[in-house]
């Protein structure tokens, strides 16, 4: 006769934590996507636009920007 055998239920891992993206790299894809848009990116507008305090605004604003700089400058070879 077949008899069924159950095994005990085991916990299910958790999955892997996501590494999330600082602050700067948050505003600056912000302002990147604001600048493609065809709008001004002020600090009063990024903090409307990309939920930004504006003490992180004032505090990551300037690194931010250049981080944007950076991304949008194409190298051609």
């Amino acid at each position: 006769m077949i008899s069924q055998q159950f095994r005990a239920a085991e916990k299910a891992a958790p999955p892997p934590a996501q590494p999330t993206r600082g602050v700067v790299e948050r505003m600056a894809d912000t302002m990147r996507e604001m600048r493609a848009a065809g709008q001004m990116v002020t600090a009063a507008s990024l903090a409307v636009y990309g939920d930004f305090t504006d003490a992180e605004v004032a505090k990551y604003g300037p690194e931010a920007a250049n981080l944007a700089r950076a991304r949008e400058i194409r190298q051609v070879a």
